[in-house]
């Protein structure tokens, strides 16, 4: 709601890494730099087999409900 309030510019999200599964959030202050709010994260149980994750699926670890690198995250460096 603060992000809205103040008018400040999304860049990606609101959504979740697959690394972490912590809900996070990117948006840009007025300086230009980019943000990230980050919340959560994972979860440990006795029973909770290890998790791998391929260079293949490195869109869908980081970016877990899209499913692919955002280019504008990889070309905007703040």
């Amino acid at each position: 709601d603060l992000i809205c309030m103040t008018d400040t510019s999304i860049d990606i999200g609101p959504t979740r890494h697959g690394l972490t599964h912590g809900k996070t959030i990117y948006f840009f202050d007025p300086s230009g730099n980019r943000n990230e709010v980050f919340c959560g994260g994972d979860y440990n149980y006795q029973d909770h087999k290890p998790v791998t994750w391929l260079a293949k699926d490195l869109g869908k670890a980081i970016f877990y409900h899209d499913r692919v690198l955002n280019e504008r995250f990889l070309t905007v460096m703040t």
